[in-house]
């Protein structure tokens, strides 16, 4: 016991002092049970990442899935969800310190006998099931009500889930602008048919390509330099609906993919974001996102920007719609298309140029999949 601690203990140098960890995955104690949060396998052969800001404290209650650190690796920023819920009783690094892969990031100990369910937007899933992804808590009623004495409904109180104060950052702190446009989607469907892959693939080639053509809208904003800071990899987020909610899976270095290479990509993503198996290097790091409204039934939406993304494309549902063809009137296939931004990173005329190379790509049958 006394050689494992001192293996762990920092050794020479005026490295920042590490308390020592708490034992590692979980234990068993009078007052609940201990977990140790390590830094994840971040993928593409990361060994270790820089905490940049902690967003949580000693003494703070975490719910499943809620962001506890911003990291930084040599690709990519990435928020880092919580496996555990309950309260955070040890931090085990300073904020600007570099971690290995593997090394203890927070300790959490989870109280009382119901401390593993908790409302989870996608992530690690509840209940010590890592990769899950689950169903929220139903509605609880307020106690001390008698519905047989009162004609009045019982009041119902629903828990905030774990991306309500991602939203609330989001909505406060960055200028967000949408701009949208209508476009014939005739090209899109034939290349569709002629090039055997979905929908989904050539609106994200055309995203990719657009991305090529205005990179302003591929960056990320650090106010604590006051600085754009442009990406030179696009990781791609797309809208997947599962039986348990929306996820977010991340295509990583999506720009380098073929056309056939990404369908085959956004395929598999999704399908271990239905099966629950997303692993955490495609849960985060998104450096674009791009939201197909279509399942949903509505023609388009002006969403929240996934922080600290900056820039988001929105897409409609296929309508048959009136359309002017030459001078006449004919019924196409028609997509509505929205884009959200940060205006921080760039003016209106970037924005609308990214649009109509999008609507552009769409309608010219997307180009040649390469």
């Amino acid at each position: 016991m006394l050689a494992g601690l001192r293996r762990l203990k920092p050794t020479g140098g005026s490295g920042t002092r590490r308390p020592v960890p708490t034992p590692d995955a979980r234990s068993d104690t009078a007052h609940g049970t201990v977990h140790v949060f390590r830094l994840p396998d971040l993928g593409e052969g990361l060994t270790e990442a820089e905490v940049l800001e902690w967003r949580v404290a000693v003494g703070d209650r975490l719910t499943h899935d809620q962001t506890v650190a911003e990291v930084e690796t040599a690709k990519s920023l990435v928020d880092l969800p919580s496996p555990f819920a309950g309260t955070v009783t040890a931090l085990h690094c300073r904020a600007g310190e570099r971690v290995p892969v593997g090394a203890p990031l927070l300790t959490v100990t989870e109280w009382g006998p119901e401390a593993g369910s908790g409302a989870v937007l996608t992530g690690y899933g509840t209940g010590g099931a890592r990769g899950g992804l689950v169903r929220p808590p139903k509605p609880t009623e307020t106690p001390g009500t008698d519905d047989a004495a009162t004609d009045e409904p019982s009041v119902i109180r629903v828990p905030l889930d774990a991306a309500a104060g991602k939203f609330l950052t989001t909505q406060r702190d960055v200028p967000a602008v949408t701009i949208w446009a209508d476009v014939d989607a005739t090209g899109l469907l034939a290349a569709r048919d002629a090039q055997g892959v979905g929908l989904l693939p050539l609106l994200a080639k055309s995203c990719l390509t657009g991305l090529a053509a205005f990179p302003e809208l591929n960056a990320r904003v650090d106010t604590g330099s006051s600085e754009i800071v442009r990406l030179p990899r696009v990781h791609l987020g797309f809208a997947a609906q599962t039986e348990h909610g929306l996820a977010v899976p991340v295509v990583r270095d999506a720009d380098r993919l073929p056309l056939d290479g990404l369908a085959a990509e956004l395929r598999r993503l999704t399908a271990l974001a239905r099966s629950g198996t997303l692993p955490a290097e495609h849960r985060t790091g998104g450096t674009f996102t791009l939201n197909n409204y279509g399942p949903l039934d509505v023609d388009g939406a002006t969403p929240l920007l996934n922080h600290p993304q900056t820039a988001m494309l929105g897409v409609g549902r296929l309508l048959d719609r009136p359309w002017a063809v030459d001078g006449r009137v004919e019924v196409r296939k028609v997509l509505h298309l929205s884009l959200t931004f940060d205006h921080r990173v760039c003016d209106g005329g970037t924005a609308a140029g990214f649009l109509r190379h999008v609507i552009d790509s769409i309608s010219g049958a997307v180009g040649s999949g390469s």
